[in-house]
């Protein structure tokens, strides 16, 4: 399967995100200075850092591959689709 192929795979995967909820569609920068991309149900990508707020909840960590908000509810974690 050529590079192209595999691309067009992997981002046509059904089911791979919930679309009615915040998801972490990916993860960027380094170790020390991590940003993401979420999904926002309204279908909005927005970039964020640690510190932000966003949905009522601010977001407390970035790693290699999950995020974690903090609201008066509790901690979350949104982890990057598998695949």
């Amino acid at each position: 399967m050529s590079d192209n192929a595999l691309v067009a795979s992997a981002a046509t995967r059904k089911n791979e995100i919930s679309l009615n909820q915040l998801a972490l569609i990916g993860v960027f920068g380094t170790e020390t200075d991590r940003r993401a991309l979420l999904r926002q149900s309204s279908g909005r990508i927005v970039r964020v850092q640690p510190g932000q707020r966003i949905g009522g909840a601010t977001i407390v960590g970035i790693g290699a591959s999950e995020l974690i908000l903090q609201s008066g509810s509790g901690t979350r974690k949104l982890e990057m689709p598998s695949g």
